[in-house]
């Protein structure tokens, strides 16, 4: 079901004289050296998917809700709607949030934080905790306070009239201040304030919501926006990764970590895309190390199911791959989706948030969920979850497209038809380590050993399988797998409760006949001649064919 030219599982072993390389990466250690990963927030969910869009207008007013059944936590950023699983504050729903109104100059609660009273902001925030969130079920919160920096050089224009405004409070104060001195205690007196407002306001939510994850959005930012630029290569520049590291105090006081990847449309299909993502996730992995590199914090990274200068136009599966599948195969532990009123506007915008859901985005979640579920069970024992060895490749956590397909049927079942093969497990060992979770001592994994592949998604997507004991007679065909059960699921079924949950169990496992001809057709097992631009546009056209059958 992917599209992809520029995704590379790398040479999976032939047939033609290759056991001399199956057996040399046989012994695969889970850990190497120390690296760990935050343990998931919903037992038995390794990587979390939540979609933060309020896509329920299109439910109750145009009976037309969206498949959502394989985000584990739905929400709505709507003012009026509370107690979900994942809450967004914005600057005017928690407390007395200072700002200035960059186009007026108007002075909101104080406009910058030395001048506003904590004190009435949190108790302001106290009622409005209290209020979104009635009852502390296990959850995210994530404060989007996007006005001001607690750095001050990051206010740059527009937002350089808080420094404006804070240089011309000292000079108030002190007459017989220089421009220069007043600018410099300015600077102390805003950085401070506004540490104190952000992390106060972080350890009030702990205090009285402690089974939420509570971040900023947006922070850490990598600041990488200039893909414009010839020879752009998407790195964080070294100035901004140490301003990253001044706000130490932000990191340790936060349970969550919410950076953004959201794309433009100058980024569509293209590789500064996932340059841009991949460096802007990859220093929030390391920032999520800072305070206790044993015990790192989570990360969720935020995206958009469509491009932030054109709400109608869909990521298609290359920007998925240069969004989500980055993600992942940095060691995310979840992806959120944000999405605004013009998701739900109409009735053809939810015909077409429907439409991308059942075609795009719903059989992409479940290849990588069960790629990286897959890789996790070889390689980490499901104690951790696995991550590239070399950040910077193009090494993605992918259903080998040789061996799988996924097709959505008759009401919105899916399917997955195919096998896994001892080449894909030596792909996943030769291109991932496994990070273990917090405080989990990772064991070596004998591949040789493994006679079984057995996960799960959303309890009824399942690949299990058996391996043939006899490696001796290793061969490239799908003669390594003795037998395969697959399920089928409907992902309209209701979002699944925030409670511990057993892959494979409470559900019922359908046996088909797999369709011999399904990849024969368009897959040749002489892999380095394959076509693979062809192959997932075949492949998304079957799907397509299907929703008319059906």
């Amino acid at each position: 079901m992917l599209r992809h030219q520029h995704i590379s599982f790398r040479n999976f072993v032939g047939s033609n004289g290759a056991p001399q390389a199956v057996f040399t990466f046989l012994l695969v250690p889970c850990c190497l050296a120390l690296n760990f990963t935050a343990p998931p927030l919903i037992p038995n969910i390794p990587f979390l998917w939540a979609w933060n869009a309020p896509t329920n207008h299109c439910a109750e007013i145009f009976s037309m809700p969206p498949d959502l059944g394989l985000f584990s936590l739905v929400g709505s950023p709507q003012k009026d709607v509370t107690g979900q699983p994942i809450t967004l504050f914005y600057a005017d729903r928690l407390g007395y949030y200072p700002k200035i109104n960059e186009r007026t100059g108007v002075h909101k609660n104080g406009g910058i934080p030395q001048v506003a009273s904590l004190k009435k902001h949190l108790d302001k925030a106290e009622k409005d905790i209290a209020y979104y969130m009635p009852i502390d079920n296990v959850g995210l919160a994530v404060i989007d306070w996007e006005n001001w920096r607690p750095t001050w050089v990051r206010n740059w224009k527009p937002k350089d009239v808080y420094k404006k405004a804070s240089i011309e409070l000292v000079l108030q104060q002190n007459r017989h201040f220089t421009l220069k001195e007043a600018t410099k205690r300015a600077k102390a007196d805003f950085e401070k304030a506004a540490k104190s407002f952000m992390q106060e306001t972080l350890k009030l939510g702990k205090f009285l919501r402690p089974n939420h994850l509570w971040g900023y959005y947006l922070f850490p930012d990598c600041y990488n926006h200039h893909y414009h630029q010839a020879n752009y290569n998407g790195s964080c520049f070294d100035e901004e990764k140490r301003r990253n590291d001044a706000l130490n105090w932000l990191w340790k006081e936060s349970t969550a970590l919410y950076p953004s990847v959201y794309l433009n449309t100058k980024l569509k299909s293209s590789p500064q895309a996932r340059l841009f993502v991949r460096n802007r996730v990859q220093e929030a992995i390391r920032l999520s190390k800072v305070v206790n590199i044993r015990s790192p914090l989570p990360v969720f990274v935020y995206t958009r199911p469509v491009f932030s200068d054109m709400s109608s136009k869909f990521l298609s599966q290359d920007d998925l791959v240069s969004t989500i599948g980055e993600s992942i195969a940095l060691g995310a532990s979840g992806i959120i989706m944000w999405g605004s009123f013009n998701l739900s506007l109409t009735k053809q915008s939810c015909m077409n948030l429907s439409n991308y859901l059942n075609t795009i985005l719903n059989p992409y979640i479940i290849n990588v969920t069960l790629a990286a579920k897959m890789c996790s069970q070889v390689l980490c024992h499901e104690e951790g979850v696995c991550t590239r060895k070399h950040w910077n490749s193009t090494d993605y956590l992918h259903l080998n497209p040789m061996n799988f397909a996924i097709q959505r049927r008759k009401y919105g079942k899916y399917t997955i038809h195919g096998k896994p093969t001892l080449e894909d497990l030596l792909q996943f060992s030769e291109n991932f380590y496994c990070s273990c979770y917090a405080n989990i001592h990772c064991k070596k994994r004998d591949i040789k050993n493994i006679h079984t592949i057995n996960v799960c998604f959303a309890e009824d997507v399942c690949i299990n399988a058996s391996l043939n004991s006899d490696r001796s007679k290793h061969s490239s065909s799908q003669k390594d797998i003795s037998s395969t059960t697959f399920s089928t699921v409907s992902s309209s079924t209701p979002t699944a409760k925030v409670s511990a949950r057993v892959p494979g169990k409470d559900h019922v496992s359908l046996k088909i006949r797999l369709p011999g001809e399904a990849l024969s057709n368009t897959i040749q097992r002489g892999h380095k001649s394959v076509d693979w631009k062809n192959i997932f546009r075949q492949l998304y056209f079957q799907n397509i064919k299907n929703e008319t059958n059906y």
